[in-house]
């Protein structure tokens, strides 16, 4: 596809899709043409890519001029999106940096933080991972032990944080620490910009069923971070934390309409016809339940979407996107399993050339219980939903109001 004169002249969205479409056709390879396994060839191959996206001027397009965006509308974006359906732009490596982390520093950062993070954060050429969960405070953020101490010029940082996506690669992260242990849990915290190279960070990464090494244990010993890389308030980090997770759900919420990867429909009904299974009736009740579940994401996604382009906040409705597809992915790995049967674990390696009917099946199928808990487990997004979108009644907590130090551990 090549560009014509109009649509080179053409300011309108129309115009900026055919464009970007083209553009597209001429330097990014189809969804699907390539499969590459999570790790580091898929984030080199991103990192290249989103360098090439934002040079292009396609990248960042509703973020201001000023810390490195194009500056322009929800139109444009969404004229992106739709361009860039087919195509196998970047999407895992930047889910956390410009879904979170970029975000959180645009709704908290100072002027210099923002000139400073951001244009390198939209590029690419720094990642960005979110640093909240603890090995001690499980799904309890406002738990967590990592100290932050005041110090000439800033903050020294010790304590550890655990399943932190793809930290290994990164450069940078956001982290939440606790800054005063002698108030409530929810008040003594404090979110920080943290430089993932610096002496004294020490990335542990965890494999997991399939093989990879998706999530990280990092260790934190005393740590340095400048003043001017506070990203909070002080004793206010619980609230931007909410805030950041508020982000990575709107993500999810208004994420891509269009199925893809090992799951999606088409992928599952190839597989079945391989296997010569699309004529038991027990296999197509469940390929025509896997349709109606993908279909009906899809559809929640794209009224999501469609209510923030009309500047309708989400806010906490951005955990029934997230629950809810969480709890489509559960119900479609026992779909998945009654489809295929035994073949789904006849599998030697995450490879393109792995023993197998479908290796992408297998892995994501031994994968996906993480998405039902990363970003909060499914019970964390039901009690969301029921108090802050139902107004039903809080949980009772026996902690509330006690200061950090006075509430028990581990019991």
């Amino acid at each position: 596809m090549t560009i014509t004169a109009e649509a080179e002249s053409d300011t309108s969205a129309a115009g900026f899709e055919a464009r970007a479409r083209a553009w597209l056709e001429a330097n990014v390879e189809r969804a699907g043409a390539v499969r590459r396994t999570r790790g580091e060839e898929l984030v080199a191959y991103e990192r290249a890519l989103q360098a090439k996206i934002f040079d292009a001027g396609f990248a960042a397009l509703t973020q201001p001029e000023e810390y490195g965006g194009q500056g322009l509308g929800e139109p444009e974006r969404q004229a992106w999106e739709r361009a860039a359906a087919d195509f196998a732009v970047p999407r895992m490596t930047y889910s956390v940096s410009h879904g979170m982390c970029g975000p959180i520093i645009n709704l908290l950062g100072t002027e210099e933080q923002k000139a400073k993070y951001l244009p390198r954060l939209w590029r690419g050429d720094d990642l960005w991972c979110q640093l909240f969960s603890e090995p001690s405070a499980g799904s309890d953020v406002a738990g967590l032990r990592t100290k932050a101490e005041k110090v000439d010029g800033g903050w020294r940082i010790t304590g550890s944080k655990v399943w932190t996506t793809s930290a290994q690669y990164c450069e940078r992260g956001v982290i939440v620490a606790r800054t005063d242990w002698d108030v409530p849990k929810h008040q003594g915290l404090t979110m920080f910009l943290i430089d993932m190279k610096a002496e004294g960070v020490q990335v542990n990464p965890l494999r997991v069923a399939t093989g990879e090494k998706p999530f990280n244990l990092i260790f934190f010993d005393n740590v340095f971070v400048p003043e001017e890389d506070r990203l909070s308030e002080l004793g206010k980090g619980w609230d931007a934390a909410v805030a950041m997770l508020r982000f990575e759900r709107i993500s999810i919420g208004t994420g891509s309409t269009r199925s893809e990867g090992p799951y999606a429909f088409d992928n599952v009904l190839a597989a079945a016809k391989k296997l010569g299974r699309t004529d038991e009736p027990g296999v197509r009740a469940a390929l025509a339940e896997l349709y109606v579940l993908e279909q009906g994401t899809s559809l929640l996604s794209l009224r999501m979407r469609a209510e923030a382009a009309a500047g309708i906040a989400l806010n906490a409705r951005g955990s029934i996107a997230k629950l809810a597809g969480a709890q489509a992915n559960r119900r479609t790995a026992e779909l998945v399993s009654e489809i295929l049967g035994t073949a789904l674990v006849s599998w030697s390696g995450f490879t393109p050339e792995g023993d197998g009917l479908y290796p992408g099946i297998t892995a994501m199928f031994a994968g996906s219980a993480s998405s039902w808990t990363a970003g909060g487990t499914m019970e964390v997004q039901k009690g969301i939903i029921g108090e802050r979108v139902l107004g039903l009644e809080k949980d009772p907590q026996v902690d509330r109001g006690i200061p950090f130090t006075q509430i028990r551990q581990g019991a």
